[in-house]
Order: C-alpha cells, then sequence, then structure tokens
C-alpha cells in the first residue's frame, strides 16, 4: 500500500469548477473526467481515498462510508478524532490502487460519491458514476491538494464559505507550530524511503509530502534538488549515492522494512554521514508518512505537533 501512495500519480488535467443550477437547485462540478451535477440535499457521501475522507468529515459532510486507511482499524489516528467518523462504514481496500468493491459502494446507497483521491478511479469511474453522481480530480489523485479538494466539495454542496473556515483554522495551526520552532526556518532536510539496496530520496519540492515541511520552514537539501529530476517524485541513490543524504535533518522511513533501515545504518558512507555522525536523523512511523503523503484539514495539525519538536532539535544539533 505504501509504494501505490509514494509512487501513484495519474497525469491528466482540466478545468474545475463548482457552477450552481438556480433552476434546478444542484451544483454541476467540471473535472478531469466528465461533468458531475450534484443534488440538492445531500444526505448521504461514500469518500473514496484518505484526503477526500478527511475533507468530508473536516466539513462535516453527511459521510457514511470510506475507503479504509490501511490502518488496523481502517481509520488513520487523526480521522478516528474527528466527529462522526467512528459511524462511517469502513470499505477494504486491495491491490495498489487501493481499491474498494464497487458493489459494497453501491450497497450503501450514497447521494454523492467524492473520489478526487482515489487512485482507482479513472479504471473505475463509470462503475461508480452509475451509483451515483462522482466527483473526481481536477489533475490526479496525487497533484489535487488538500485545498482544491476542500474547495470542490464546499461547492458542489452549496458551502462555499466552510471551505475557507476550515482552510483558515489548518493555516493558523501551521503558523503557530512554525512560530514555536524558529529553528527550522531556512533548515535544510532530506527525506529517504528505505528500500533494500537502495533510497529513493523525495527530488520534488512541489510534491504533497513536502508541502507540510516548507510550510514550517524547511528546505528540500541542494544537494538532492541537484540531482537529475526523473518522472516520479524522487530519485533512488544507489548505495554509493548515500553521501547525497546529508542535510540539517535527515528523515527516514522503512515502509515497514526494518532490516533495510539496518542494512543502511551499517553502511559505511552512512555512518560517515555528517547529519548522521551529529545524530540529526529522525524516523517516520507508519501514521507519520501517511500523514505526510496524503496531507489534509484533520493530519496536518496532527502531524505537525508529531513531528516539528523532532525537526527542531535535528537541526539544532
Amino acid at each position: 500500500m505504501c509504494g501505490a501512495l509514494l509512487f501513484g500519480t495519474v497525469a491528466c488535467g482540466s478545468e474545475s469548477s463548482g457552477a450552481p443550477d438556480t433552476a434546478q437547485g444542484s451544483v454541476t462540478v467540471i473535472h478531469a473526467l466528465g461533468t458531475t451535477t450534484v443534488p440538492p440535499g445531500v444526505s448521504r457521501i461514500v469518500a473514496l481515498g484518505p484526503t477526500g475522507f478527511d475533507v468530508a468529515l473536516a466539513l462535516q459532510a453527511p459521510v457514511v462510508g470510506a475507503s479504509s486507511s490501511g490502518s488496523e482499524s481502517g481509520l488513520s489516528p487523526w480521522t478516528s478524532q474527528a466527529p462522526g467518523a467512528k459511524d462511517v462504514e469502513v470499505l477494504p481496500v486491495t491491490g495498489e490502487a487501493t481499491e474498494v468493491n464497487i458493489e459494497q459502494v453501491a450497497a450503501l446507497k450514497p447521494d454523492v460519491i467524492f473520489a478526487p483521491g482515489y487512485f482507482a478511479l479513472q479504471k473505475s469511474y463509470q462503475q461508480l458514476s452509475a451509483i451515483a453522481p462522482t466527483i473526481g480530480y481536477q489533475k490526479g489523485p496525487a497533484p489535487d491538494t488538500w485545498q482544491e479538494m476542500t474547495t470542490q466539495l464546499a461547492t458542489a454542496l452549496g458551502r462555499p464559505a466552510d471551505a475557507e473556515r476550515v482552510s483558515g483554522q489548518v493555516q493558523t495551526k501551521l503558523d503557530e507550530t512554525r512560530a514555536a520552532h524558529p529553528a527550522l526556518q531556512g533548515a535544510t532536510y532530506t527525506f529517504g524511503f528505505v528500500q533494500p539496496g537502495a533510497v529513493t530520496a523525495l527530488r520534488d519540492p512541489d510534491d504533497a509530502m513536502n508541502s507540510v515541511p516548507a510550510a514550517l520552514g524547511l528546505s528540500l537539501s541542494p544537494q538532492i534538488l541537484a540531482l537529475p529530476k526523473g518522472e516520479s517524485f524522487g530519485v533512488q541513490l544507489s548505495s554509493e549515492q548515500i553521501a547525497s543524504l546529508d542535510a540539517d535533518a535527515l528523515v527516514l522511513f522503512d515502509g515497514g522494512d526494518a532490516e533495510a533501515l539496518r542494512t543502511l545504518q551499517q553502511n559505511p558512507l552512512y555512518e560517515r554521514l555528517p547529519v548522521v555522525q551529529r545524530g540529526a536523523v529522525v524516523t517516520y512511523d507508519y501514521d507519520e508518512f501517511i500523514g505526510l503523503r496524503n496531507p489534509s484539514p484533520l493530519s496536518i495539525p496532527w502531524i505537525v505537533d508529531r513531528i516539528a519538536p523532532r525537526l527542531s532539535d535535528a537541526v539544532s544539533t
């Protein structure tokens, strides 16, 4: 599942709008996969994709079903704390695209399916649209930001001011956290996804994974940015390129492969990194990684409380 969340993108683009149809009381949403008419009085929403679920909860939308986060309970820790989250039916997911069972979606009798962050949407859009009006992504499930999704759903429900409220609350939290950790301002970091025999380093400053660190004042390491940019968000480093990981802070995630992380830590080139010798290495657990990979109005407040103090300590060593 990490692989899908880490590498999955869909390349497409479209203008998006939420235009009210005053004659019918409905709202027309234009997205990359088509045009969706959202009826008035929506009372049953199925949200597919982790960010979409969080957005719907943050807007206090009437969610009756959502795709699983992949955790044991099916709810991420920040999602489970949201009002109404535990009343939502969690749909199991399978495969690299974290697909849900179409029949289970239909059984929930949704008025609307909200799925801009659903990686299997292009494949299943027609089937889902046959069940209920389905709102898709504007650019792709990875490129669409949580702010765009929040505006999209709030507008579709006829509540655009709620999007401004939710976004403002998140921005206030980021501003307060940034002010509380001045050591992060102007500091550099490298994020590495540790795999057997290699490390994939975050290379794209515009990737969602970098949005929260950037909002806190951190920048990707110039050494990583100087490497050739590939088609994905990152660049794979061989064991001989480990020196490129050096920065004010090094952040690692092993994807559940503790042996791969131990192998990296035993690499003499890794041991000689100044950032390692200073003890400025931070490791993320699964929930922290998912929260950063899928930033949302719910995950951001949760994640900054966990990572900002550790990153601040790391860059201060």
